[in-house]
């Protein structure tokens, strides 16, 4: 869709709060699906030569397929480059890493100059400039939190008390010797 020529479109933010979820339709007709203590900005409308997002935090998202006009997802110096596709993005500022993860279709993940194809069950891990490579991501465990589940496998307890804060809106403290080991489970 093509706006009035020279037009700026106006740029959307919405954000969740601690404890939140959202689903939102993109003006695409792209679905994107926003955890506890994320964000998205995006335009009124498409008019660009790209359709360009901003994420912070998680996003599942499910893109329009346009291929005359390429989706971008832009967060914290990587660039996803979308074509039609299922896939969910882990941004946090308090994680060590951002993991993209895509579902089914295809993504590119480009970090500085280098860039990265990725396959269905396929996750990309990038962290200080640098992107390394999970063949066989455990999907259901990825998207879990969409349909309002916490899906643990090898998860530490660090990990976990910071999906805890987030989707319940508290604060922890560590008193003493932290609980060492891995956790599995779903709840």
């Amino acid at each position: 869709m093509k706006g009035i020529p020279g037009a700026v479109p106006l740029m959307n933010t919405m954000r969740t709060p601690k404890g939140g979820q959202y689903q939102l339709t993109l003006p695409d007709g792209s679905k994107v699906w926003l955890n506890a203590v994320s964000s998205i900005k995006f335009p009124t409308a498409f008019t660009d030569e790209n359709r360009v997002v901003e994420i912070e935090g998680e996003v599942y998202m499910e893109i329009a397929r346009n291929m005359k006009q390429p989706f971008i997802v832009k967060t914290k110096g990587v660039d996803i480059q979308v074509l039609g596709t299922s896939f969910n993005v882990n941004a946090y500022a308090n994680e060590e890493a951002i993991r993209t993860t895509l579902i089914e279709g295809s993504i590119k993940v480009k970090t500085g100059d280098k860039a990265t194809v990725l396959k269905p069950g396929q996750q990309c891990l990038t962290a200080n400039g640098r992107s390394s490579m999970i063949d066989n991501a455990d999907v259901g465990q990825v998207i879990a939190w969409k349909n309002g589940f916490f899906q643990l496998d090898k998860a530490d307890i660090e990990s976990i008390m910071r999906e805890v804060e987030r989707w319940y809106d508290v604060q922890v403290a560590y008193e003493g010797v932290k609980p060492a080991g891995y956790y599995r489970g779903r709840i």
